[in-house]
């Protein structure tokens, strides 16, 4: 239901913020929903976990499409999109399967929740800094000339 509704709404805000504060937004909340899912001990905090998560989700719905589609020329537009859903798709299955294992080998579901968390939490942040990065050398690059 959050992501229904929430869609049109955080596409709107993306839109205004920019879809790396989009996708770093998105990936944060689902990082933070994915670290606190086992610890919560009732459905009332588990709903409110969920609902952080998918916010972060509907986040995700739209801003890897559009920073993608901004980075691409026409021509390959098409294809870098397939390939952002394809690399989702085989991230959904890799992880989900890596982290049951992980799950199964050590006898916590609790501890690889968390790790996933932690994976996700760094390449959301070496994905933020190398964006800031880059912005801080095309406005130095610029100031040059």
């Amino acid at each position: 239901l959050i992501q229904v509704l929430g869609n049109p709404i955080l596409a709107k805000v993306v839109d205004k913020v920019g879809k790396v504060p989009g996708i770093v937004g998105g990936c944060a909340l689902i990082s933070c929903g994915m670290a606190a899912l086992p610890l919560c001990s009732n459905h009332y905090e588990m709903a409110a976990v969920l609902a952080v998560w998918a916010t972060g989700s509907s986040l995700l719905s739209t801003s890897p499409i559009s920073y993608i589609s901004d980075r691409v020329d026409d021509k390959r537009r098409a294809q870098a999109i397939a390939l952002l859903r394809t690399s989702g798709d085989v991230g959904f299955l890799v992880g989900a399967s890596s982290m049951g294992a992980l799950a199964d080998w050590i006898g916590s579901l609790e501890v690889a929740m968390q790790s996933s968390s932690g994976i996700l939490l760094a390449a959301t942040s070496w994905f933020a800094l190398r964006n800031l990065l880059t912005a801080q050398l095309e406005k130095a690059s610029q100031k040059s000339t």
